[in-house]
């Protein structure tokens, strides 16, 4: 049982880390775009009008990898108890 819950303590961990990293990584390329205001005047024609946020892609994929990572992660440790002895 103990292996179970460090299990879904990595895969919470990694979770956790990879939404943190994504809208960091966002936040910085917010922060350090710069328009080229000049220029785009050049290509009015190709300027997008709508703007769309979010994510695609089925909340269950969350769900699925959180399950797969928790099982991998138990695997790992599992394998690791048995050749340490």
């Amino acid at each position: 049982m103990k292996t179970v819950i460090h299990a879904f303590a990595i895969s919470i961990i990694v979770h956790v880390v990879y939404l943190a990293s994504t809208i960091g990584i966002g936040y910085w390329k917010t922060k350090l775009y710069k328009p080229d205001v000049g220029n785009a005047w050049e290509k009015a024609a190709m300027l997008q009008n709508e703007v769309v946020f979010g994510q695609t892609g089925a909340p269950i994929l969350y769900l699925v990898s959180f399950v797969g990572v928790a099982a991998v992660s138990a695997l790992v440790m599992h394998v690791y108890q048995m050749v340490r002895g």
